[in-house]
């Protein structure tokens, strides 16, 4: 499989481009099927002990994720199961948390009302993403090779590990919008995305520019997909664009 270019304009573009129009699409299907809902999330009492749990959840992430890949949790190596277990427990924080907090999952913005609709959507846009990806690199010959790596075993391994991200993103979007508001609570998880390839970039001793322009575009997607996301209150439609655009750009 040849390797993608993830450090030019040529590979940026067509990936917010396909970001772009996915969220536009989902949020139109939602609004459509009335699945768009002008009530907020209920606020907790004590807004301000979410900032609390936040760094408790990132610390717990941090920490487990610093264990696996110091070889102390399951061994992973060539066995997917292991490897989705692994991500499980990984993220385990925050739904131990919500279950402490007696919290919904709605909470993390996974509602299961008319979820066969949410799950079409995220199908649908993701088709589109990758659409316009590949036309606008000019790689529509593709195809074939993405959906076969998205439904092989070893492919659909990572999607629990790339959908519990957005799981983790909503949680912290949410409380910090509970404590604060939505420029605040955008901002940082957008801040959060944006470093968070930097240590990859510097071990790779990719040049300065190369490593603010790739942080600048990933901040970006963050802002617009986080928007659409804080509007549908889901994350389903997301996770699915989400894993068929790193297919697509061999993330994994």
């Amino acid at each position: 499989m040849e390797e993608i270019q993830q450090s030019k304009l040529i590979f940026f573009i067509p990936l917010i481009a396909g970001y772009a129009s996915a969220s536009l699409i989902s949020y139109l299907l939602f609004l459509k099927f009335g699945l768009i809902s002008k009530k907020e999330i209920p606020k907790t009492k004590k807004r301000f002990s979410e900032l609390i749990y936040i760094l408790i959840a990132i610390i717990g992430i941090f920490i487990l994720g610093r264990i696996y890949s110091a070889g102390y949790l399951i061994p992973s190596k060539f066995n997917p199961m292991a490897w989705i277990i692994n991500n499980l427990i990984i993220y385990s924080p925050i739904f131990i948390i919500l279950i402490f907090r007696k919290q919904s999952t709605v909470t993390i913005w996974i509602s299961f009302n008319k979820w066969y609709l949410k799950l079409a959507f995220g199908v649908l846009a993701s088709i589109v993403a990758l659409s316009i990806f590949l036309i606008l690199r000019s790689e529509w010959y593709r195809w074939p090779e993405i959906i076969e790596k998205s439904i092989s075993i070893e492919g659909l391994s990572y999607f629990p590990a790339v959908f519990l991200e957005g799981v983790a993103l909503a949680f912290i979007f949410v409380r910090l919008k509970w404590v604060f508001n939505l420029k605040f609570a955008i901002t940082i998880p957008a801040l959060l995305f944006a470093l968070a390839h930097l240590p990859r970039a510097i071990s790779n001793g990719d040049p300065w520019w190369d490593m603010l322009f790739f942080s600048i575009i990933n901040g970006t997607i963050t802002v617009y997909v986080l928007y659409t996301c804080d509007r549908t209150k889901d994350i389903i439609w997301i996770g699915l664009v989400h894993y068929f655009l790193d297919v697509a750009t061999n993330a994994f």
